[in-house]
């Protein structure tokens, strides 16, 4: 046999062998997967395994399998495409000055973090809410939004034909339903909309270290929840932006960033550049004195490069 029909057939079997480990995908997701998958074992040494988990943490009261990336890309997973590639962000309630700041940060910054252009709408009243979506939270005295009202009567009844997705910030605290005391946030994987508050953020009026301490917050819950409309579930591998969070001191230990398999998922389903990505984190983070998120990008950033 000649060196060229070789070539030709080796080539032939390890594309075969790519399309049955990566399902129906096309030879630029194929190429796309592999470079990420280079990428992920160079950035794991940045990267801390979670901590075992508490008698109050998420892990130890929810099984989870986690999501690999290889796992992820098989799954079909929601994506941006031609008609369907903006993600539409929407105030509902009150905010203050402070507050509506750090509503406009999180738009820009969910911009950078899934590189998809966002569209800030007006603000929403909350005087159209029904008796049963709102109620008073019978351990904390704090007003609350039934989360799954925002999702399946607000939300997906004016979701764009352009949507990606569809975001709803609210200043008011949030629970999803019988046997829940109450939610930071809360997405559908398939119908592509998700609420989060910021009532448990903290008070941003206070000082710069309590308003960095709120945005902090707040960006970690609307990058998350994105995520799960990108089809990401909670992540079990790594200290993550995608684990699960019971409590705000849980989420307050999970970083901003994404581990090296949830970073890859993004960058794989938006088509978009893992060096770009940090590059805007990092200028972003810098500007609002996210000095841990900081640190991180700037070290990811310096191994990619070398």
């Amino acid at each position: 046999m000649k060196t060229k029909e070789k070539i030709i057939i080796t080539a032939t079997i390890v594309l075969l062998l790519l399309i049955v480990n990566y399902g129906r995908l096309d030879e630029v997701d194929i190429t796309r997967a592999d470079t990420l998958n280079v990428a992920i074992k160079k950035l794991e040494p940045l990267h801390q395994l979670p901590a075992k988990p508490g008698p109050s943490d998420w892990l130890a009261s929810h099984e989870e399998d986690g999501q690999s990336f290889d796992v992820y890309i098989n799954s079909r997973p929601i994506r941006p495409t031609i008609k369907r590639n903006k993600l539409y962000v929407i105030p509902l309630g009150t905010f203050d000055k402070r507050a509506s700041e750090i509503i406009a940060e999180s738009a820009i910054f969910m911009g950078k973090y899934y590189q998809i252009p966002v569209v800030m709408m007006k603000t929403e009243s909350l005087d159209h809410v029904p008796d049963y979506a709102q109620r008073i939270n019978p351990n904390s005295g704090m007003e609350q939004l039934l989360s799954t009202w925002v999702l399946d009567k607000f939300l997906k009844p004016q979701l764009p034909d352009d949507a990606l997705a569809m975001i709803a910030f609210t200043s008011i605290d949030l629970w999803p339903g019988k046997g829940w005391n109450y939610v930071f946030g809360q997405a559908s994987l398939r119908e592509r909309v998700g609420v989060w508050s910021i009532a448990r953020n903290g008070d941003p009026n206070i000082d710069e270290k309590s308003y960095a301490l709120c945005l902090s917050r707040t960006l970690k819950t609307a990058t998350h929840e994105t995520g799960h409309m990108l089809s990401i579930t909670h992540c079990t591998a790594w200290s993550c932006n995608m684990a699960g969070s019971n409590s705000l001191e849980e989420s307050d230990r999970h970083p901003l960033y994404l581990c090296p398999e949830c970073v890859a998922k993004v960058c794989w389903s938006t088509r978009s550049g893992l060096g770009k990505r940090y590059a805007e984190l990092l200028s972003f983070t810098q500007k609002n004195s996210l000095s841990e998120s900081t640190d991180f990008y700037k070290r990811a950033i310096n191994i990619l490069e070398n």
